[in-house]
């Protein structure tokens, strides 16, 4: 339960005429860790199966399908009945009429955004009763077409353009809440012209999308929209016949994504072997219990032509890790998946998170009617997101906690009596804040030593009696003098003051040995460990407190009666539901806190790889 699965190195090496088989097989058992090979002078790295290529192209043609379709991935039962030849000719066959289908609404969306920029262009001009035509190339004739952010401009305009020439037609209307112009003058004129336009603040505005075009722009404006929506009627078509296809061969491209995404992960597996021209040699780790049926299994399946070399984990082996935890501490590896896994010959701490985490959780939420709230939500979380039921177990745990400190505290949403009945309680939160103080400090004392004789047994099992004594065994010293010689100040005890310096000395001496300079460097990391439990409290009481003035001022609204009253429920709703939401988010927060980094300094290290054996899907 505190060891990780016992692994034993396997070394499996064959002809590889039989390579397929034995890869199938390792596939099928699903046990086996493969351990990559880096090209060396004695093997070079395999070469993938010979269908790889034709897979590879298959799944991309299969997750492009999935991905142009918009299906979303799910538990899918649907089961394949003639394997890559079904897979194969369906995915062709779909894929050119989803490509079709995708080709011609590309088309129609491209001409809608067209016709939307022709639209707007005509926008500006239907209030300008002028044929479209005139908007052209001519050798005698220039024109210019935009806005001016003043309208008192164009009066302007026409009184400089007349001391130019009379010969000019100046159109104008509102646009877009600014006055747009369309002047047509001599094209011998157009530089004298774009000269005063320039001094009265002409913007330019171009049409590119009319100039082919007949008509006046009313008209015209008709006739877009028309088209517009035609091609998007026609484009919610083609998006339905996609929907359709999606629906109709969502479970099949499902599945055959799966299918696909197996058989590649099998032809692509000799890329992880070494190899000689004949030959393939693959080394993984299995765990202990199963290693003797899988080499049964593979030497049937490589028809006896296999050799199959084990042997047990060395001290200086990396070895992939394979936790071992009791089903209800399981949830908990959540934490050491979001931190590191534990190194091989380290302890698991997972099995005592389920223990020491939800103690803390509930030590700072406290409130029985808190705990209650929190456990009915995330029974109902739990069965609505079973992705994240791990999480959720976790913090089912966390409210089963804070209902049980609820109890030891007295706490009903912040009330210690309610209906003239005074709750039973061990330690009043809100009266007895020293008591509540020595209690979280208290706490820290045991955790932070729990974690150093987890260290002790680390350090013993990985390094030996002496250094565990020396490294760990210390800080055990090391609080027996600081507590001998605070009780010998403080008169407690008749014995000489200098026993407990001298302990103390001893620590640090033992603590240089171990760890040279760093380990007297961090004594007084000791006290700041401990002080931060105070943690505890703060957060607890802070919790409390806010119950209290909720509370307090739902009471003042109830008091005056009449619509009051419900101005007082809101209060009291709103209120403990924000008090709860930040006790959730405090007391996970710290609590996980505390144990990375207050506990887990004192014993471990971690680093090690996930076990992940060959053919497992992740979870």
């Amino acid at each position: 339960m505190l060891r990780p699965y016992q692994m034993s190195s396997v070394i499996i090496t064959g002809p590889k005429n039989i390579q397929e088989d034995v890869i199938k097989e390792i596939h099928k058992q699903k046990v086996l860790h493969i351990v990559e090979h880096s090209k060396n002078e004695l093997a070079d790295i395999g070469m993938p199966l010979e269908s790889a290529s034709r897979l590879s192209e298959i799944l991309v043609k299969a997750r492009a399908l999935i991905a142009s379709l918009n299906i979303k991935k799910e538990e899918n039962k649907f089961e394949l009945k003639r394997g890559l030849l079904e897979v194969e000719s369906t995915a062709k066959k779909l894929g050119e009429e989803v490509s079709a289908n995708l080709d011609e609404l590309k088309k129609a969306e491209a001409l809608m955004a067209k016709d939307e920029s022709v639209k707007q262009e005509l926008e500006i001009l239907k209030n300008i009763d002028i044929p479209l035509e005139y908007f052209t190339s001519y050798k005698s004739l220039a024109y210019f077409t935009g806005y001016f952010k003043d309208e008192g401009r164009i009066a302007t305009l026409k009184e400089e353009l007349s001391k130019i020439t009379e010969k000019f037609m100046l159109l104008d209307s509102t646009a877009k809440k600014r006055s747009f112009i369309a002047l047509f003058i001599d094209a011998k004129l157009k530089e004298n012209a774009g000269d005063v336009l320039r001094k009265a603040g002409f913007i330019p505005a171009n049409f590119v999308n009319i100039v082919s075009m007949k008509g006046n722009a009313s008209s015209n404006l008709k006739k877009i929209d028309e088209e517009i929506k035609r091609l998007g009627k026609k484009s919610e078509e083609i998006k339905k016949r996609l929907e359709s296809i999606g629906q109709e061969y969502k479970p099949f491209l499902l599945a055959a994504e799966e299918f696909l995404s197996e058989q590649l992960e099998k032809a692509e597996a000799p890329l992880k072997f070494a190899a000689t021209q004949s030959s393939f040699l693959v080394k993984g780790w299995i765990p202990l219990e199963q290693l003797q049926s899988s080499i049964e299994r593979l030497n049937k399946a490589g028809k006896n032509k296999i050799f199959v070399h084990f042997e047990p984990a060395k001290k200086e082996d990396k070895v992939p890790v394979k936790l071992k935890n009791p089903k209800h501490a399981k949830p908990f590896e959540f934490f050491l998946d979001l931190y590191t896994m534990p190194s091989y010959k380290e302890i698991d701490p997972t099995s005592i998170m389920f223990l020491t985490f939800p103690l803390l959780f509930g030590f700072m939420l406290g409130d029985f009617g808190y705990g209650l709230t929190t456990l009915a939500l995330f029974i109902a979380l739990k069965k609505l997101m079973p992705k994240a039921r791990n999480f959720f177990n976790v913090l089912i745990f966390a409210s089963l906690a804070s209902i049980f400190f609820g109890l030891l505290f007295g706490e009903f949403f912040g009330f210690e009596e309610i209906a003239g009945f005074h709750l039973p309680h061990i330690l009043s939160r809100a009266d007895d804040i020293n008591g509540l103080m020595y209690l979280a400090v208290g706490v820290g004392i045991l955790h932070i030593n729990l974690g150093l004789l987890l260290g002790f047994f680390n350090e013993m099992n990985s390094h030996g009696i002496l250094k565990a004594l020396f490294a760990k065994g210390s800080w055990f010293i090391l609080e027996t003098g600081i507590v001998l010689l605070a009780l010998s100040a403080l008169k407690i005890i008749i014995l000489p003051i200098y026993i407990g310096l001298l302990m103390i000395l001893l620590a640090a001496v033992m603590l240089f040995k171990a760890e040279g300079i760093r380990g007297p460097i961090e004594i007084p990391s000791l006290f700041s460990n401990t002080l931060s439990y105070a943690r505890l409290m703060a957060i607890g009481l802070s919790s409390v407190v806010l119950a209290l003035i909720i509370n307090d001022s739902a009471k003042e609204f109830f008091h005056k009666g009449g619509f009051f009253i419900l101005a007082g429920i809101l209060i009291l709703v709103i209120g403990h539901t924000i008090n709860i939401g930040l006790g959730l988010l405090g007391s996970f927060l710290h609590s996980l806190r505390l144990h990375y980094v207050e506990f887990f300094t004192k014993f471990f290290h971690g680093g090690a790889e996930k076990y992940r054996p060959f053919g497992m899907k992740d979870a």
